[in-house]
């Protein structure tokens, strides 16, 4: 028979004790009850700490010690708690390890030398097995954690293609990636980061594919990072980025799996962190962030059309603001005389000069972006339309705002979602301001300058040793055919040289007859 015993009443451990007992080798030694006590006395006497007590007519003969909300109870009824019980029984012979092993029928059993080990399978959903008279403690694998099912990406939606995205569990996510590429030489490697939230992270690439040289620098990276605690994978991109002072993105994020699979397959690495719906990848060009897997689903002339339409959207976003405002306020020589005239006539009562009257726009967008993601679903197209047009009318009507400053804010402002990736998008965000100003104060010049700027500093960012301007600085004449276009797959032969692969041919011989 088994008593169960939860713990109601938590006593605390003095937090200056804490770090020099967990961080202190301890072997596994004493009676159930010694081990027991040490568990809850080392958890702090958590609530959901349940402890099942398996007894016979000669005492004490095992322990199981779970937390309630991380551990299935049902499983661990049915796949533990009942075989050992019915062995109790039916049996009269000794409980042993070896006996344990061959009752149990749960899939993953971790075995423990050391305490603090134990205690951390413990904290991460186990249930653990306490033997009298043994030195180890069995680890079993019951996780019965809420877990989101698999959905299509957020972020990253498509029009065809794979419709699932990733999720806040490593393990489904692995397993997306895994039913892409079957192939032996996809190596998993996994490390434990954080001292205290012990977060999973996962990396994989081919073996006889990625760059040696660039797996021993993920390795590397990832083994310096000391930190407490690991919520999001953005936390481990910005502690491997190579350039910690620029906004752009050096490692890419994505939530799709298709994504990740393509990206190992020329070469690249992912990596996958536990209860983060985003996978990073390395190395990362600024090529990389205007492509979507929807160019390489499509034929080869759509996916070149949607690239070239992303890439203008993409510029006209950034740079927009910052020509209107130098034309209208600094070089309005450049600009034709039929259009400085409506220009003009719209200003007539504008109380502000173009400068501040564009930043103040800009900035009122900004609030009702940033105010939309905050908004509940079922206000937010209310709210965001509605208000817009509103807000819109009644400054044009009032002459605080020109209506030409209006139009160029809302076409800036749905340009700027034709950039692939958000976190580029963030960052061209920033660099709209810094033209913007430049212009705003010499015009053009400060334009050309201010764009040169930032040109030359992403020319000098690598990505674990890939220039970010790849393969167009330096230039890569096998890249640059598939930068601004698509070439048509039956044509990619080799993989990406910017990455480096061991392995450049990646497709024989495919063409058509009628193929030229």
């Amino acid at each position: 028979m088994f008593y169960l015993t939860r713990f109601s009443s938590p006593k605390e451990v003095q937090p200056q004790k804490i770090k020099s007992m967990i961080s202190d080798h301890k072997p596994i030694t004493g009676t159930i009850e010694d081990i027991l006590a040490s568990v809850t006395k080392y958890a702090g006497s958590p609530s959901d700490l349940i402890i099942h007590r398996f007894t016979t007519g000669s005492g004490l003969v095992m322990a199981a010690v779970y937390l309630e909300s991380l551990a299935d109870s049902s499983l661990l009824g049915s796949q533990v708690i009942e075989p050992i019980n019915k062995f109790i029984r039916e049996k009269s012979e000794t409980l042993t390890a070896a006996t344990v092993e061959l009752l149990i029928s749960a899939s993953v059993i971790d075995v423990f030398t050391d305490f603090h080990d134990a205690l951390d399978g413990l904290l991460a959903g186990q249930a653990l097995l306490i033997l009298p008279n043994e030195d180890k403690i069995f680890g079993v694998s019951l996780p019965g954690y809420p877990r989101r099912p698999i959905e299509e990406s957020v972020t990253e939606k498509s029009v065809r293609g794979n419709r699932e995205g990733f999720t806040e569990d490593i393990t489904d996510n692995l397993s997306l990636i895994r039913r892409w590429i079957k192939d032996p030489n996809l190596r998993v490697e996994s490390k434990i980061i954080g001292e205290r939230t012990k977060t999973k992270v996962v990396i994989l690439y081919l073996f006889d594919v990625a760059n040696p040289d660039t797996v021993v620098e993920v390795n590397k990276r990832l083994e310096k990072i000391s930190i407490d605690g690991i919520i999001d994978s953005g936390y481990i991109s910005e502690m491997i980025t190579d350039q910690r002072l620029t906004f752009f993105p050096l490692v890419q994020e994505t939530e799709r799996p298709d994504k990740v699979a393509a990206s190992i397959l020329e070469g690249r690495i992912a990596i996958i962190v536990d209860k983060s719906p985003f996978t990073l990848l390395v190395p990362a060009t600024s090529n990389e962030f205007y492509q979507t897997p929807e160019d390489f689903y499509f034929n080869y002339w759509i996916g070149t059309f949607l690239r070239l339409i992303r890439f203008i959207g993409t510029s006209l976003a950034v740079t927009l603001p910052a020509l209107y405002t130098a034309l209208i306020s600094v070089n309005p020589e450049l600009l034709p005389s039929f259009l400085i005239q409506v220009v003009a006539s719209g200003r007539t009562q504008v109380p502000y000069p173009a400068v501040i009257e564009v930043f103040l726009t800009m900035l009122v967008f900004e609030i009702f972006r940033e105010a939309s993601v905050r908004l509940p679903a079922n206000i937010n197209l209310i709210i965001g339309i509605g208000g817009g047009i509103v807000l819109g009318q009644a400054a044009i009507n009032s002459g605080i705002i020109a209506g030409t400053t209006i139009m160029v804010v809302i076409f800036t402002s749905l340009a700027s979602f034709s950039t692939a990736n958000p976190s580029k998008e963030q960052a061209w965000r920033l660099v709209r301001y810094f033209l913007f100003f430049a212009s705003g104060a010499f015009g053009i010049l400060g334009l050309s300058i201010a764009g040169l700027i930032v040109l030359a500093h992403m020319a000098g960012l690598k990505s674990f040793g890939v220039s970010y301007l790849a393969p167009w600085a330096p230039p890569l004449p096998v890249d640059m055919v598939d930068g601004f276009g698509r070439i048509p797959w039956w044509a990619r032969k080799r993989r990406p040289p910017s990455y480096r692969p061991q392995q450049e041919d990646r497709l024989g011989n495919t063409k058509n007859e009628g193929d030229k």
